[in-house]
């Protein structure tokens, strides 16, 4: 059965996420965090199996 997270939870992990990419200084830092969440994160596709976006 899957597991539901409560709102105190989803809460905490915005909070978590915003708070560490306001001490990124650019985009780049940005990204990489994201990868690293991901990549520790189950249900994630590698961003190599990801179709590219156009920037």
């Amino acid at each position: 059965m899957a597991e539901v997270m409560t709102d105190k939870q989803m809460q905490f992990i915005a909070w978590l996420i915003t708070t560490a990419t306001d001490k990124c200084q650019t985009i780049d830092e940005v990204r990489e965090m994201n990868k690293e969440i991901r990549r520790h994160s189950t249900g994630f596709k590698e961003e190599s199996e990801e179709p590219q976006k156009d920037q």
